[in-house]
């Protein structure tokens, strides 16, 4: 049987870790943060996307524009040694589910095989799930063999469905992981300075 090893990393990882103190809000001038198509970062960040290598003042500050549930897909931005770092999403098509997801999220029967719908994703108001195999080992040639259901998952206090980059958190410290090593989907976030940051993340092969 041949066997392909494959390997996930952070969407959106940048190289070099930036740490910072505490942050403030931005006060974008009044502007509501929702008020038009994209404008949706959060609250620590401009509602607009910025230009590459503009100015900030908030050192490891990470944000997100757009509403796909695949990070990648949105433009992401972090703020390191006082300019923005600009990344583009992928152009990316989010489709309705397919008829084979389960209605909901709670009736998605998580960890039972199911088969030939390997490479399936479905998004709920709550999150993700998807018929995978995990990227633990050597990924088999005839996944449908072993493929099963997974859905977000995170750790207790996490919020669901995954929060965008730059919204405020309580929990300084909490890691919070959304299938990263096995849905398309997935991302690690952490709660840092009261914002929420990419956390970059590597799977074993």
């Amino acid at each position: 049987m041949k066997r392909i090893a494959f390997v996930f990393v952070g969407s959106v990882a940048l190289l070099g870790a930036c740490g910072g103190a505490t942050l403030e809000p931005i006060d974008d001038g009044g502007h509501d943060k929702d008020s038009s198509p994209g404008n949706d970062a959060g609250t620590y960040c401009p509602s607009t996307v910025p230009a590459n290598n503009s100015a900030c003042s908030k050192n490891g500050l990470w944000c997100e524009w757009g509403n796909d549930p695949n990070m990648s897909c949105n433009t992401t931005a972090q703020c390191a040694n006082g300019s923005w770092i600009v990344m583009e999403g992928a152009d990316c098509l989010t489709p309705p589910n397919p008829s084979s997801c389960p209605a909901t999220f709670a009736s998605v029967p998580a960890g039972e095989l199911c088969g030939n719908l390997v490479g399936t994703t479905c998004q709920y108001e709550k999150g993700m799930c998807g018929c995978a195999v995990p990227s633990g080992g050597p990924y088999p040639e005839d996944a449908a063999a072993v493929a099963r259901w997974y859905c977000d998952s995170p750790a207790a206090g996490c919020p669901m469905p995954r929060p965008k980059l730059g919204t405020s958190c309580n929990s300084e410290g909490l890691q919070c992981d959304y299938s990263p090593c096995v849905l398309p989907t997935g991302a690690s976030l952490i709660c840092q300075g009261g914002a929420w940051e990419n956390q970059p993340y590597g799977c074993a092969l």
